[in-house]
């Protein structure tokens, strides 16, 4: 049913429970809504909320009932028209929700966020000059954050998605007016440089190679072996010898010739 909050003993109203056909931000016109996480709901809306003891900032929680996925917001303005809700994109893209899609929405209490742990689904977000102050200043337009949800971040005529991986003190929790202590998981696809360590060594001399002796390896030449008293005899007054005195010159040399080559060996 449509337009009736639930109702507890009596007919007194308990919670806001209600279920709306739901569209993207872009149908109702209203600028900005694709930058934060508020709705637009019906004016019947606020009456019936007006009836219950809510908690301020207004804070739902958005339900598909088809697959379960669930997430929470908080509330932009009430000019929706009846049975209708108008939702940014990327929140209908977590719920998986089609256009004109039933959803459920209830008011809730969340507690204050102390920590969120943020995942880049790209690498290209560490192009930023400052992310963690984009990011800052972005959950500027957002009432709570829901774990495995994943915002949109417009920047530059870019837009970027994180996944919400933690959330403390729960799940879900809310941001507005609070001190958070935001971390960054490494982005997907990311992957870290390779450091090699480099060793530092004396530099060398450059000095040229030893050079190696060489060795002929081809035959010996045949050397001329010393020979003693081999010389020819000859008379003191330069006459030839004659041929009988040759012969016992010749006789002479021979023998000690003989003797010296034995002592020498």
């Amino acid at each position: 049913m449509f337009g009736f909050p639930g109702h507890g003993m009596g007919g007194m109203p308990r919670q806001f429970d209600e279920m709306y056909s739901c569209f993207p931000g872009a149908f109702h016109g209203k600028e900005g809504m694709e930058e934060g996480d508020k709705i637009i709901l019906p004016e019947s809306a606020l009456d019936a909320l007006a009836r219950l003891d809510v908690e301020y900032p207004m804070l739902f929680q958005l339900t598909n009932k088809q697959n379960g996925n669930v997430t929470h917001c908080g509330v932009l303005e009430f000019s929706a028209p009846e049975g209708n809700a108008f939702v940014p994109y990327w929140t209908m893209s977590n719920l998986m929700l089609p256009e004109g899609g039933l959803i459920q929405v209830k008011n809730v209490s969340l507690p204050k966020a102390t920590y969120v742990k943020f995942q880049p689904q790209h690498v290209d977000f560490l192009d930023i000059n400052n992310p963690r102050a984009v990011l800052e200043f972005t959950l500027r337009s957002f009432s709570c954050v829901t774990k495995g949800d994943q915002l949109c971040i417009p920047y530059n005529d870019k837009k970027y998605y994180l996944e919400i991986k933690e959330v403390k003190p729960a799940d879900a929790a809310c941001i507005i007016e609070c001190d958070v202590n935001i971390d960054f998981e490494a982005p997907v696809g990311y992957v870290e440089p390779q450091r090699q360590a480099q060793e530092l060594a004396p530099s060398k001399p450059n000095l040229p190679a030893p050079q190696k002796a060489q060795v002929n390896e081809g035959p010996a030449e045949d050397v001329p072996k010393f020979i003693p008293f081999a010389g020819g005899a000859q008379r003191i007054d330069g006459k030839s010898l004659k041929p009988a005195q040759a012969k016992a010159a010749e006789e002479v040399n021979a023998v000690v010739a003989g003797h010296a080559l034995g002592a020498l060996g």
